[in-house]
């Protein structure tokens, strides 16, 4: 179907020069055979150096009656969308990705909305075969290419176009966009510089020469800061073998200083998470090791996925592999020490449950926190379903914030010294009606870690000043937990109570939390990151684990987990300030107030996505709760139950209620 296609789009070209791109492990398949002219350029856009310009007519604008790309996989066509600044305009531009994984939207283009597409002329959006697709795209005056990349990768995500990756960045060198893809704002220039000016003003703040290895040339940019590190292949084990080795490896790692996860290449979060992950715990275990000249991840004696010689895991790779139970790291085969470390984060990042014997002292790059989870499971841990889906929790959370894209980013900054904005305020909106349950509630959010956090504490029918309540703020407040304290009338409605809170937040993020729940203390930090890499408009949890207090009984519900859903634990939102403005704010109404957030999200074309829900528990009593479900509803629907409260182990049991102790002391409430 791709090469049929290319083949009619060549032969409507007319007179003018054709530029065929490919990206990804067999994508150049799709231009064989074609009916190319001397002047048609056929670009594989994994090679070209970031910073060097095509060789076309038309002088520093150049123009193509056509420019096609080619893409294996989405993961390759946002890492080729970098190198993509360097393709010239174009009337006719065809993308076509060849695979794409089941969970994954159509890519129907997104418009840029400033008047550039006002004379598109026709698109085109069609399957390729059983797995891909094809888009084209007809403009009579000519559209910048890489603009028209970037709107067909925003259609496969929905409205959202994702976080910004911040510093704004200049690139030189071969790999360049395996450090930035996605990234069409960034800019390719010479090894030597300097960064080009918009009117008056640097395009980049923060250079970043890849280069293989062997001298680098001088920087001649005084105004933007450059930073050098290595090719994936500078430390490929055919070269270390030779008898200068180990001096090639230092001089390898010589660039990224003294912390080698730092040389390490990043995880591209947007294409490479735990979307899709399944409860496969009666599955094959897979192993990532040798076959032949080359790294592959097999099961027995089928090859399910071949490792790409830089260490690309795509999301495709991803989904031939989620039948597995896990993956045994061998840590042999890879092409050397950087694409071994790159290939062992990517699947931990999609949330494969991984294990393996002592990590080489090699493989530091992966940084400790990972390696330790690595060396510390069995493969009894993947054959249990939850302790599998435990262990993936921690494997994905040490994989994306430790080599994610935003994470590599803000530390290549730091190190140059360029300043980054701080990562974004969450304010959780607690509302209650309960006095004694505010020293409970406050001590879950205390405990929050890895995020920057307020909490709006709305009082709905009862003074500040109780001692049980006055005690618990006090001590929340010693712990450095920053809080806004709101008294509501009691005959206020619930939903009007709740927006008079998001009002008093000064959070960028606002996250609703149950009075009565319990939650771990990564509860905040794994929705922000669930938010980042699914692109989402809202986020939250499944009601997995769920305490009967009247039986006292924990129930597992193991529902699908990393997927778009329409319903999430109401007690578990978090959605950015201006979705909640979208929507209307919450509706005016006693109850219901979640599902109808919910309903409005979808309705104006968001999206929700629902993270694992192993760090939170729904306490279930008599009566009071907004969702009517009765006991025997979860006693007839669960995967496995528990006498008395039984959390997942990511929970990390039960903080000290706050204020207990002084109200005991002094009679107080409670």
């Amino acid at each position: 179907m791709i090469t049929p296609a290319l083949r009619e789009a060549l032969r409507a070209r007319g007179d003018e020069t054709a530029v065929l791109c490919h990206t990804g492990a067999g994508a150049r398949a799709g231009l064989a055979g074609l009916p190319t002219r001397p002047s048609d350029l056929v670009l594989d856009l994994d090679a070209h150096p970031l910073g060097a310009p095509l060789d076309l007519p038309g002088g520093e604008r150049p123009e193509a009656g056509l420019v096609a790309v080619v893409a294996a996989t989405t993961t390759d066509l946002r890492r080729a969308l970098t190198t993509a600044v360097h393709l010239p305009r174009a009337a006719h531009v065809l993308v076509a990705l060849v695979a794409v994984p089941g969970h994954q939207d159509p890519p129907l283009p997104a418009s840029p909305g400033m008047g550039q597409w006002r004379d598109l002329e026709e698109v085109r959006v069609r399957r390729a075969d059983r797995q891909g697709w094809l888009c084209e795209l007809f403009f009579p005056n000519g559209v910048d290419t890489a603009e028209v990349l970037d709107a067909v990768l925003h259609g496969t995500r929905g409205r959202r176009r994702g976080l910004a990756v911040a510093p704004l960045a200049a690139l030189s060198g071969p790999e360049g966009a395996l450090w930035r893809p996605g990234d069409t704002g960034a800019t390719g220039v010479p090894a030597t510089g300097p960064v080009p000016l918009r009117r008056v003003t640097p395009v980049a703040d923060l250079a970043l020469r890849v280069t293989a290895r062997g001298g680098r040339a001088a920087w001649e940019d005084a105004a933007v800061p450059a930073l050098d590190r290595a090719t994936t292949g500078a430390d490929a084990w055919a070269d270390l073998a030779g008898e200068d080795g180990h001096a090639r490896l230092r001089e390898a790692r010589s660039a990224a200083g003294p912390d080698p996860v730092s040389a390490i290449a990043p995880v591209d979060e947007l294409s490479v998470n735990p979307v899709g992950f399944t409860k496969a715990e009666k599955g094959p275990l897979g192993d990532l090791t040798a076959h032949g000249d080359r790294a592959v991840v097999r099961a027995g004696d089928k090859v399910l996925v071949d490792v790409a010689p830089d260490g690309t895991v795509t999301d495709v790779d991803l989904a031939r592999l989620r039948h597995l139970r896990g993956v045994r790291v061998a840590w042999s085969g890879h092409t050397g020490p950087s694409a071994a470390v790159r290939a062992v984060a990517s699947l931990a990042a999609g949330g494969v449950p991984l294990l393996s014997g002592p990590v080489p002292a090699w493989a530091a790059g992966l940084g400790r926190p990972l390696g330790d989870l690595l060396e510390g499971a069995a493969d009894a841990d993947l054959t249990d379903r939850l302790r599998r889906e435990e262990h993936s929790v921690r494997l994905r959370r040490a994989a994306l914030r430790t080599h994610g894209l935003r994470t590599r980013w803000r530390s290549l900054a730091a190190e140059a010294g360029v300043p980054v904005p701080p990562a974004p305020r969450i304010s959780v909106i607690l509302c209650t009606r309960r006095p004694e349950m505010v020293g409970f509630a406050l001590a879950q959010i205390a405990r929050q870690r890895g995020v920057d956090l307020e909490v709006v504490l709305t009082l709905h029918g009862f003074p500040a000043d109780l001692p049980g309540v006055a005690a618990a703020v006090a001590e929340a407040a010693a712990t450095g937990l920053r809080i806004v304290v709101h008294e509501a009338d009691a005959d206020q409605v619930f939903g009007s109570v709740l927006n008079d809170s998001a009002a008093r937040a000064s959070g960028d993020l606002l996250a609703k939390w149950d009075d009565d729940d319990w939650y771990g203390p990564d509860h905040l930090a794994d929705l922000a990151l669930a938010r980042a890499y699914s692109g989402a408009e809202l986020v939250g949890t499944g009601q997995d684990f769920v305490y009967l207090q009247e039986v006292d009984v924990t129930v597992w519900r193991s529902r699908e987990s990393e997927t778009a859903t329409r319903f999430i634990a109401g007690g578990t939102i978090l959605t950015d300030r201006v979705v909640l403005e979208e929507t209307g704010g919450f509706r005016p109404l006693p109850r219901a107030i979640d599902t109808q957030l919910l309903l409005a999200v979808t309705r104006g074309g968001g999206r929700i996505h629902r993270t694992h829900g192993l760090g939170y528990v729904l306490r279930r009593t008599g009566g009071g709760h907004t969702w009517s479900e009765d006991m025997a509803y979860f006693l007839h629907n669960y995967a496995r139950q528990w006498a008395g409260w039984r959390p997942s182990s990511l929970l990390e049991g039960e903080p000290a209620e706050f204020g207990r102790s002084i109200t005991e002391n002094t009679g107080g409430q409670r």
